[in-house]
């Protein structure tokens, strides 16, 4: 009779993490080492899935509203869904989500950003974004790449 022999490892199981925002940081912070990444680096990265809850915007084509020059397919609905109460109601969730990217930009670093919105149906939303500068150069900001991810509640 012979006995099955197991190899069993050591080493630690590494799950993916479960929060997108965190998961698309520590991608942009690896990408980054030592320098701002620029958007054809973020390009070129295999987010999987991921990219459907991603952004990106091009920060010198914004004039008061963010250009996107890139919308996930996940993201497309949210400039469909308008807030209500306190004088919001024309902006959208999209805008909201997005509403530090000038702080990373000028911070030059990683914003994380959520909160609870009502849109104008009365169903209640949690969101968290996190807002990643990028420059072409590697110094100038010229770009911000993003993630969104929320639930109703």
């Amino acid at each position: 009779m012979q006995t099955a022999t197991h190899n069993i490892s050591t080493q630690p199981i590494r799950l993916k993490d479960r929060r997108l925002t965190k998961r698309i940081q520590k991608t942009w912070r690896k990408t980054a080492s030592g320098y701002l990444p620029s958007w054809r680096d973020i390009q070129s990265l295999d987010l999987g899935d991921d990219w459907e809850n991603c952004f990106g915007v091009d920060l010198r084509l914004s004039d008061g509203f963010p250009y996107f020059i890139y919308l996930g397919d996940a993201l497309c609905h949210l400039s469909n869904l308008y807030l209500s109460g306190d004088g919001q109601w024309e902006r959208n969730l999209l805008d909201m989500a997005t509403i530090k990217m000038d702080e990373a930009a000028l911070n030059r670093a990683p914003i994380s950003y959520g909160d609870a919105l009502r849109l104008c149906d009365g169903r209640r939303v949690l969101f968290r974004s996190v807002l990643l500068p990028l420059a072409d150069n590697g110094v100038d900001v010229t770009h911000v790449f993003g993630a969104i991810n929320g639930k109703g509640v």
